[in-house]
């Protein structure tokens, strides 16, 4: 192969691979080798996206955790009504336990100590729920003050 044959065949592969590549991927390529600068508004911006969408997220988060105390509160209700209907139920017949999606016999007394251990850790479920509810409206009251300092009326973080 001639000096020019192969000068040829090398400026073909070139064109080839040239041909390939996409303007995106040039850009790209072009993009990855240069070094971009972040400015101070493009950073404060997206810390302002970022505190909108956790806004939101730990908004939705309050909500399901609402809707977990009030679920808890009525199943502590309907405890308390069973651990009533058992006082006056009588001693010597056995009380039918529900355990999962079955039922089994104990005694009056065993079953009384089921239902105020149920109480005890439902209780314990709703203080936990409430601490962390707690936690997520003292953070959302941080984050409506910041975003209501820099949109003001422009943008509504209350609830309808």
């Amino acid at each position: 192969m001639t000096k020019k044959e192969r000068i040829l065949e090398k400026r073909n592969q070139t064109a080839l691979r040239n041909a390939l590549l996409t303007p995106r991927c040039l850009l790209l390529r072009a993009m990855a080798e240069e070094d971009v600068e972040v400015r101070l508004e493009d950073q404060q911006a997206l810390e302002l996206v970022l505190a909108i969408n956790q806004f939101g997220r730990l908004n939705t988060r309050m909500h399901e955790l609402e809707d977990e105390i009030k679920e808890k509160r009525s199943q502590h209700d309907q405890l308390d009504d069973a651990a009533n209907e058992l006082i006056l139920a009588d001693d010597d017949e056995p009380v039918r336990v529900q355990y999962g999606e079955c039922y089994f016999e104990v005694g009056k007394e065993r079953a009384d100590e089921l239902l105020e251990s149920r109480k005890d850790a439902v209780a314990d479920e709703i203080s936990e729920l409430e601490s962390q509810l707690g936690t997520i409206r003292q953070t959302l009251a941080g984050l409506k003050k910041q975003l209501y300092a820099r949109f003001g009326g422009n943008i509504n973080l209350e609830e309808n």
